[in-house]
């Protein structure tokens, strides 16, 4: 695997499309340090065309003026995605998952092309876990592409069905075309290898014969994060550099590369 940093000097393919996932666990180290200003900073040297973040945190400003009433102005709201989107310029797409008076975190989807308004879909196979799936669109290359964004369960039996409930998504309403599925899929067993590849998906670690072990970030030894394409082609699996102190994950970085739309294509995308 080659270093990251030349990324930033060497001429990019037109048809190049760099993609990152990672849980940010809120904006905390695995020692409970704050590290979300060290996340943005590390995100600002990645020229990437899309982030998809999970865990990502949303404080409610403690101002005198805000505490005696209810509201869920964004100006009320300190947001981590937001702030990083803007230090980027980036555009957004947000999918809260858990709601306190205070606090709340979710998915979120950045990209450098426009973003359709995001959609949330609540799949929590149990109370306990509040989990969602983050749809967004954007346009590639003249294409229409698919941003998935997840987080699923902790338990075996609860991922699973979440992972069945998400293949129903993609077959019902994205049954073709570009698309990319990227989260924390806590998949230590690669349960979701096959039921995507059913479905005509490829994880892009498994096809570049790499091992993206992503858990624990200082010592990484689980493949809890994948990567799954549709019409993308995998060509490097990128290592990230200067990372694990800053979340519980380390960042799942890929080179994936989209071909230009035949003519048929670009009528239909016209």
């Amino acid at each position: 695997m080659k270093s990251l940093f030349p990324l930033h000097t060497a001429p990019r393919d037109p048809h190049e499309f760099v993609a990152v996932s990672w849980n940010l666990h809120k904006g905390r180290s695995p020692l409970g340090f704050q590290t979300w200003q060290a996340m943005r900073r590390w995100m600002q040297r990645i020229p990437a065309d899309a982030y998809f973040l999970q865990e990502v945190m949303a404080q409610r400003r403690s101002t005198s003026s805000n505490k005696s009433r209810i509201t869920t102005a964004d100006e009320d709201w300190h947001c981590h995605a937001t702030e990083i989107s803007t230090a980027l310029q980036l555009h957004l797409a947000l999918g809260p998952n858990v709601h306190k008076p205070s606090w709340r975190h979710g998915n979120a989807i950045l990209s450098s092309s426009p973003l359709t308004p995001g959609e949330r879909w609540d799949i929590s196979a149990h109370r306990f876990e509040q989990r969602g799936l983050l749809v967004a669109r954007t346009i590639v290359n003249q294409r229409p592409v698919i941003l998935l964004c997840v987080h699923l369960a902790l338990t075996r039996a609860a991922r699973l069905r979440q992972m069945e409930w998400l293949a129903h998504w993609i077959v019902r309403e994205a049954p073709n075309g570009p698309l990319i599925l990227a989260g924390d899929f806590n998949d230590w067993k690669s349960d979701s290898i096959p039921i995507f590849q059913a479905l005509g998906l490829c994880e892009v670690a498994m096809t570049l014969g790499q091992a993206a072990k992503t858990f624990p970030a200082f010592s990484p030894a689980l493949a809890l994060d994948k990567m799954f394409v549709r019409e993308f082609t995998p060509m490097e699996l990128i290592p990230a550099s200067k990372a694990a102190w800053l979340s519980d994950h380390l960042p799942y970085i890929a080179r994936l590369r989209l071909a230009p739309p035949t003519p048929i294509q670009q009528k239909i995308t016209l």
